[in-house]
């Protein structure tokens, strides 16, 4: 075989390799990938610890779930639905094994859905009720576990 030959074999074993790559990945849930925007939310999320419950609240006067991941994914530059619902149609499900800080926890609560913003380590930030501000928590304690939802990723 000629070395035209030889150079439009490689290409063709390159392509399709490429291929196979592209198609897996596809299939595969999608991996966390925007570093300085997962970084902005988590940043902006930590620094609204101690700010009051408020609800219908969505600035640094006092959130409410929703409005909390609302503000600091838009502090971001990423816009997500107001309501928990929506947030939670929004995204991709995932696995909580698979959530990256930045992702999305839903939990039930009284028939309706409360959202928190995963830090990783098996924390969550969120404004969790009227009286109280907003917090960290322990995906893991018994509350938490009895009431999990899913995760959902926003941030590719």
């Amino acid at each position: 075989m000629d070395r035209a030959g030889v150079t439009i074999r490689r290409r063709s074993v390159g392509l399709s390799a490429a291929i196979l790559l592209v198609t897996a990945c596809a299939t595969s849930p999608p991996q966390p990938q925007d570093t300085a925007r997962r970084e902005a939310v988590l940043e902006t999320a930590l620094g609204q610890i101690g700010r009051p419950y408020r609800y219908g609240g969505g600035d640094g006067d006092g959130f409410d779930c929703s409005g909390l991941v609302q503000y600091v994914f838009d502090q971001a530059g990423v816009q997500v639905p107001r309501t928990a619902a929506r947030q939670h149609e929004g995204g991709h499900r995932i696995t909580l094994a698979d959530a990256a800080p930045g992702d999305l926890v839903f939990f039930r609560i009284d028939g309706g859905l409360h959202v928190a913003v995963y830090i990783g380590n098996g924390r969550f930030v969120h404004a969790p009720a009227t009286g109280q501000d907003v917090m960290i928590s322990a995906i893991d304690a018994p509350f938490w576990q009895d009431h999990f939802v899913d995760a959902v990723r926003i941030l590719r």
